[in-house]
C-alpha cells in the first residue's frame, strides 16, 4: 500500500474541490438551459402563447448558455496541458500569463462562434465592440489598469515570484512576493510562517518605488550610537577585532564605519544576509558589539 505525499494529497483535494464546482456550474447552466427550451418549445407546439421577442431572446440565451459552457469545460481540461508545454521553456510568471492568454483566445473564439449563429456580421460586430469599449472604458478604467500593470509585471519582471521586494521609501512595504494577480501582489513578510501577509494593489508599483533583494544574500544596515562619555578607548582597534569576531563566530561578511554628531558617536553596520535571517543576524551583531565595545564594570 502507498503512502500519500503532502503534495498528491493537496493535488487531489484541488481536483476534487475543481469537479465539483464544475458539476455546479453545469448544473446551472444545463437548469438555464431547459427552462429556456422549454418555453420556446411550448410556443412552438403551440402550448401557449409567447411573444415573438421573448422567445427571439430565450432562442438567443440558449446558444450564449451551451456555447460558453462548452467552452468553459474546454478551458478547465485543457489549460493544464497547455501550460506543461512550457514547463520547461519559462518561469512560473511566463506561465501565469501564457495560461491567462491562452483562456481569453478561446473566449474570443467562442465570442466570434456566437456572434455567428446570432446573426451579427463583421460590420455590426465592430461597432458593437466600439459601443461596449466606449461605454465600459471609463467606469472600469481602474480594471483596465489593473490588467495593465499586472501584464507588465509578468513581461519586464521588475520582481518575480519568491523575491524579497521593498515598496515605497518612507511608509514602505517589505517581504517575499508569493503572488502576482490581476488585481494584487501577495507579500508576506514572515515566509516561513505565512502568517500574515500584504495584498498590494497594482497601481502602487507604478507609484511607488521598488527595491528587488532577490532571492539570495542582500546588503542590510543599522546604526548603533554611542553617547560622548560611552565611546570604549581604543574605537577603531576594537572594531576590528569585533569585525574579525563576527566573520568568525556568525560567518557572516561585515563592515563598519565611524561617524559622529553632537550626540556622540555613530557606528553604521552593514552585513549580508538572506531576508528571512536579518533580523536575527542584526541581533546576533548588536550582541557581539555590545560585548566587545561596551566598558566593563569591572
Amino acid at each position: 500500500m502507498t503512502k500519500k505525499t503532502p503534495r498528491s494529497g493537496l493535488i487531489y483535494v484541488k481536483s476534487k474541490l475543481m469537479h465539483r464546482s464544475l458539476n455546479t456550474f453545469f448544473l446551472f447552466f444545463a437548469l438555464m438551459v431547459i427552462i429556456a427550451q422549454g418555453i420556446v418549445t411550448a410556443d412552438e407546439k403551440q402550448i401557449f402563447d409567447v411573444p415573438e421577442v421573448v422567445t427571439g431572446t430565450l432562442g438567443a440565451l440558449v446558444i450564449i448558455f451551451v456555447s460558453y459552457a462548452i467552452t468553459t469545460l474546454f478551458t478547465k481540461l485543457t489549460v493544464n496541458r497547455f501550460l506543461n508545454y512550457f514547463e520547461e521553456m519559462g518561469e512560473i510568471e511566463e506561465r501565469i500569463l501564457m495560461g491567462k492568454m491562452y483562456v481569453w483566445f478561446v473566449y474570443l473564439l467562442a465570442t466570434m462562434v456566437v456572434f455567428s449563429q446570432l446573426g451579427i456580421n463583421i460590420n455590426n460586430i465592430a461597432i458593437f465592440l466600439g459601443l461596449i469599449t466606449t461605454g465600459f472604458a471609463f467606469a472600469i478604467r481602474d480594471v483596465i489598469l489593473s490588467y495593465f500593470i499586472w501584464f507588465i509585471l509578468l513581461t519586464k519582471k521588475p520582481f518575480k515570484i519568491g523575491d524579497h521586494i521593498r515598496v515605497g521609501d518612507d511608509d514602505y512595504l517589505e517581504g517575499q512576493v508569493k503572488h502576482i494577480g490581476l488585481f494584487y501582489v501577495v507579500v508576506t513578510p514572515t515566509p516561513e510562517t505565512y502568517d500574515d501577509y500584504f495584498k498590494i494593489p497594482n497601481k502602487v508599483f507604478l507609484e511607488q518605488p521598488i527595491k528587488n533583494h532577490g532571492k539570495g544574500e542582500f546588503r542590510n544596515e543599522f546604526d548603533m550610537y554611542f553617547g560622548m562619555d560611552e565611546v570604549p578607548d581604543d574605537l577603531p582597534a576594537k572594531i576590528e577585532v569585533l569585525k574579525e569576531k563576527v566573520c568568525n563566530t556568525l560567518n557572516v561578511s561585515v563592515s563598519f564605519f565611524l561617524g559622529s554628531d553632537s550626540n556622540g558617536v555613530r557606528i553604521t553596520v552593514y552585513y549580508k544576509s538572506t531576508f528571512e535571517r536579518r533580523e536575527q543576524v542584526r541581533h546576533q551583531i548588536i550582541s557581539l558589539m555590545l560585548d566587545e565595545l561596551m566598558p566593563s564594570d569591572n
